[in-house]
């Protein structure tokens, strides 16, 4: 019944009627705003349409394509896609031709350092994990991963900075070259848009993954 109600959504699709604003009945991960993230796991992998998963384009520690089911892949961001109720944050399993062939160059932010600079606490994901950036170590200017309003779920907030800074979304490019696209750097209120500022609930606790 579970692949059959998934299937309708996929035909629903692809029919033009748009993504269900709704999980679909006996849908065991609906992302992050439901059951948290890195709901499709190695022991309990996902079908297609569903997330969060862990993939490799997460960077860092991660499960690769092995918290989805059978050849389906985990995307990037790409939930929505699949429903309106997903954050757009939420990685989905997916076809593989989902996943393009060749991946784009990383975006290097002029002057920013190609290395972490010596001494630095929280370097990112691709040194120091996810959310290495907590209330109880909190990180300053540029440094991260935090956990921020911006994940969605539960997260830690601003908390996981120093004073009055805050944590951004993806932002971690212009603090330096070493870290990976999807970071969360602490930095000044001045440089959060206030067009997009990211949802603000359940800023308390945390998610393991982003």
């Amino acid at each position: 019944m579970k692949v059959f109600l998934l299937l309708l959504s996929v035909a629903a699709l692809s029919c033009g009627q748009g993504p269900p604003a709704e999980p679909p009945g006996g849908q065991r991960c609906s992302g992050r705003n439901f059951e948290g993230r890195r709901c499709c796991t190695p022991e309990q992998p996902c079908g297609l349409g569903e997330g969060d998963c862990d993939g490799p384009l997460d960077g860092g520690v991660n499960d690769g394509h092995a918290g989805c089911q059978g050849e389906l892949v985990c995307g990037s961001n790409n939930c929505k896609k699949f429903g309106l109720y997903f954050h757009e944050k939420d990685d989905c399993c997916d076809e593989p031709s989902s996943i393009p062939a060749v991946r784009p160059p990383p975006v290097i932010v002029p002057g920013a350092p190609l290395e972490p600079p010596t001494g630095q606490r929280c370097r990112g994901r691709n040194f120091d994990g996810r959310r290495c950036c907590t209330p109880e170590q909190p990180c300053g200017e540029g440094e991260g991963d935090c956990d921020g309003a911006g994940d969605g779920g539960v997260n830690d907030g601003d908390n996981g900075c120093r004073g009055a800074l805050v944590c951004g979304s993806n932002n971690c490019a212009q603090f330096g070259a070493y870290y990976h696209a999807k970071d969360d750097c602490c930095e000044k209120p001045a440089t959060v848009s206030a067009a997009n500022p990211g949802p603000r609930q359940q800023s308390q606790g945390w998610g393991q993954w982003t």
